[in-house]
């Protein structure tokens, strides 16, 4: 388990505690224990798998930077689009001041609300005939070129909207091709740590198998050594049994 801790804590996938380092740093690579009178473990084992791979897995990839529309037209966010003032868009537009603007022949209008079309037209007529301080042609004159201003605004905002969707699609796309080049990258990761994970189980099962046939081995050879010994032993005995007096103590 520890060696696969620092497998991908190299891997810069995990971040190792002080004390875990400091046991990283003094552990040795697992080995078998040799026994006297062992054949099975008279051969150092192989080092560990980790230690014989040609290359370790690339540390993941870190963390793109997503485009952002933000940053790539920032004039173009949602309230940039709205909320404008008529004001500014008739002064941008070059509308002159009008001695009667179109603003107030409406505000007159709308108090002759109760007055059918035809009554109102003729009193607003009426009204003009009365003031030579202006006339209806100045009215007119001031509404169409607001109307034109107003027109072509819209075009402006048409066009710019036109320009958001352009640059929408192509951070989306951005946005796509990134995610899918660090999916395809971390995916490719995980299946190389799979595969290093996979051969370190297998040789831990081969080195956890090898320790165990040693100790059978010392076992066996134990206990054929056990056998010799009380064989002679045994033997040995032959001759107090045959040459010590009845009753002599041993």
């Amino acid at each position: 388990m520890k060696g696969f801790l620092n497998l991908l804590a190299k891997a810069k996938l995990i971040e190792l505690s002080e004390d875990e380092r400091q046991a990283a740093s003094a552990e040795e690579p697992l080995q078998g224990i040799p026994m006297a009178g062992t054949e099975a473990l008279a051969e150092a084992p192989e080092p560990p798998l980790h230690a014989q791979a040609s290359g370790e897995p690339a540390a993941a990839p870190a963390a793109s930077a997503l485009p952002s529309l933000a940053e790539a037209c920032p004039d173009l966010d949602g309230d940039a689009l709205e909320g404008h003032a008529f004001e500014d868009i008739f002064a941008a537009a070059g509308v002159p001041a009008s001695p009667y603007p179109a603003e107030k022949l409406l505000r007159l209008l709308d108090g002759l609300r109760a007055m059918d079309a035809g009554t109102r037209k003729m009193a607003v007529l009426a009204m003009d005939a009365a003031d030579d301080n202006w006339q209806i042609s100045d009215c007119l004159s001031d509404a169409d070129l607001k109307i034109t201003a107003l027109e072509d605004h819209k075009r402006q905002l048409s066009a710019q909207l036109q320009d958001r969707e352009r640059q929408s699609t192509e951070l989306v796309d951005q946005i796509r091709q990134v995610l899918d080049e660090g999916t395809a990258a971390i995916r490719k990761q995980i299946a190389e740590l799979e595969q290093l994970l996979e051969r370190e189980v297998t040789r831990a099962a081969q080195e956890t198998t090898s320790v165990e046939a040693g100790l059978r081995a010392a076992r066996e050879s134990a206990a054929r050594e056990t056998r010799r010994v009380d064989a002679e032993i045994d033997r040995l005995r032959e001759i107090p049994i045959t040459f010590k007096a009845p009753g002599a103590a041993h």
